[in-house]
């Protein structure tokens, strides 16, 4: 019902803008991503300093992915009308109470959490609407394997960063800390993206729904994003797990300068939250999770030739009963050849 009505209402957003000045942007993204056999990255590191300047709650992590396209591993198509690639991610990030020097059994508790995830993407070849616009959907699905608690060093990380500039370290123990335990999660998300092609400017608009199961997270996630640029064509996105924050992926060698910018967001049903709830088993320390949150989005991206620098600021609603406010929190992806 979704994917019928889409070709509908892009007709009549496309019959409102100019005319286009060159056709087929999305076919050429679907050609570089189905002919490519170089191994691709793309990646943020992300810190609330670097978005409201307090440090609290999702204090800061880290997220890379490598895509191995279909090609650099098999000469046949993975699978007929789409174009395949491997997705291996790593990430890792730190949450802490708003109060780090006191135990308050009403905040949010310590966590460091870090994993590994292997996902299938599959673009789908796009279809065109008009001579402006086209659509096409991208699935990301597969497993993420998690470790939250010791020996991870995270805290320790935090704590030397921390005790260097703030000259104190936080009261952590097991009234407030959530013990050491794998998580495992399914993850699966479809993108259906929509093309639009201007005079010096391309469009995309990109609803999707994601869903996560299993021992991190049981949720399921609807959203939007609205991406702006001179060049958006043969460039891969993604999302961080942990904060929403949209990352601007691999492209294909271009030259010049080109921006792009975006804003989204996404409305949350939560059931469940392995670092607010106690952990998986439930008997560590816990507070009351809010069962629907919110996150939205903005952001910038420079490039020039082969090296970029983006900026995204991502707002999250409070996520438990006693949180008094939500946070903002900063992402930052810079990109060059090496």
């Amino acid at each position: 019902m979704i994917t019928r009505a889409l070709p509908t209402l892009t007709v009549l957003w496309s019959l409102l803008l100019p005319a286009p000045a060159h056709a087929n942007d999305a076919e050429k993204t679907f050609k570089w991503l189905s002919t490519t056999d170089s191994v691709l990255s793309e990646g943020v590191v992300w810190n609330d300093l670097l978005g409201d300047g307090k440090d609290r709650y999702k204090s800061g992590g880290i997220t890379q992915s490598i895509l191995i396209p279909e090609r650099a591993i098999s000469d046949e198509r993975w699978f007929l009308g789409y174009a395949a690639a491997l997705e291996i991610q790593g990430r890792a990030f730190v949450a802490t109470p708003n109060n780090t020097a006191t135990i308050n059994t009403n905040d949010r508790p310590h966590a460091q959490y870090a994993a590994i995830g292997v996902y299938l993407r599959l673009t789908r070849r796009p279809d065109n609407i008009t001579s402006a616009a086209t659509y096409l959907t991208e699935d990301r699905i597969g497993v993420e394997f998690g470790w939250q608690g010791k020996p991870l060093p995270l805290f320790d990380i935090q704590e030397a960063i921390h005790t260097a500039n703030q000259g104190g370290a936080a009261v952590r123990t097991s009234a407030n800390t959530l013990e050491s335990q794998i998580l495992i999660n399914l993850e699966g998300r479809r993108t259906w993206r929509i093309h639009a092609e201007q005079v010096g400017l391309d469009w995309q608009a990109a609803p999707f729904v994601h869903l996560s199961a299993g021992m991190r997270e049981n949720a399921i996630r609807f959203g939007s994003d609205l991406i702006v640029g001179s060049s958006l064509e043969a460039r891969t996105w993604n999302s961080d797990l942990a904060i929403g924050a949209l990352i601007p992926g691999a492209s294909r060698p271009r030259t010049g300068f080109q921006w792009l910018a975006w804003i989204g967001g996404d409305v949350g049903l939560i059931r469940s939250d392995a670092f607010l709830d106690g952990g998986f088993s439930g008997d560590g320390p816990s507070v009351r999770r809010r069962p629907v949150t919110v996150r939205a989005r903005t952001g910038v991206m420079l490039e020039v030739d082969s090296y970029a620098i983006s900026y995204s600021a991502t707002w999250l609603s409070p996520e438990f009963r006693n949180q008094p406010v939500g946070q903002v929190v900063g992402a930052v992806q810079v990109t060059f050849d090496f």
